[in-house]
């Protein structure tokens, strides 16, 4: 069985991905026809996307469209933007009721207050700068030693650590990064708890988590 051409990852999504070189006219999923050759592994467009509205794959939202995009049209850089509120509208897959047969799948995990599963229960010790690294290292040594021992339920202290946090403009795409970086692992699923090391005098702050 011959793999398919383009996939399309969600049902909510409007783009799909292409797995082997298209040429203008090949029938996508939902019917749309591509208008120009696209190479493998680009996105394009199964449904019109006007301009300034999210581009969805795998029912996340990963930018923003800069111009119209026909049904059909190749879906890159030059008319995706990303989009620094991108967070805001990337829950865009809608519950599904469980049927019977989900009910009874069930794997040893870790239900979250929010009603996320995690497969993981690390604590992150996670430096805002690069000047508490090392401290993060040794404070996740020690736990790992000490504490974990005494507690099943924790899988290990990890330290979360980097070059950057000081020496940097507070704004700019360099601190968007870092900041959209470190938020991340503040709110991994797979960290029961993190603990954030900063100096106070550093650009990112601890006050911006």
């Amino acid at each position: 069985m011959s793999k398919p051409a383009c996939i399309l990852l969600s049902q909510d999504d409007n783009v799909a991905v292409t797995t082997v070189a298209i040429e203008a006219g090949h029938i996508l999923p939902g019917g749309a026809a591509a208008s120009a050759k696209i190479d493998p592994g680009h996105k394009v467009a199964v449904r019109a996307i006007r301009q300034g509205e999210p581009v969805v794959k795998y029912a996340q939202a990963i930018g923003r469209a800069t111009m119209d995009i026909a049904a059909g049209d190749h879906v890159h850089s030059h008319n995706l933007a990303f989009d620094e509120d991108r967070l805001s509208v990337s829950g865009l897959a809608q519950p599904e009721a469980a049927t019977e047969a989900d009910k009874g799948r069930t794997f040893m995990g870790y239900r979250r207050a929010d009603g996320r599963a995690a497969t993981r229960n690390y604590i992150g010790i996670i430096a805002s700068v690069n000047c508490s690294t090392t401290v993060c290292r040794a404070i996740a040594d020690a736990a790992n030693r000490t504490i974990l021992p005494h507690y099943e339920g924790i899988d290990g202290f990890v330290p979360i650590v980097h070059d950057q946090g000081c020496g940097m403009s507070s704004t700019g795409d360099g601190m968007r990064t870092l900041h959209r970086t470190i938020a991340g692992y503040t709110r991994h699923v797979n960290f029961g708890g993190v603990l954030m090391v900063g100096l106070g005098c550093e650009v990112n702050q601890l006050t911006l988590y």
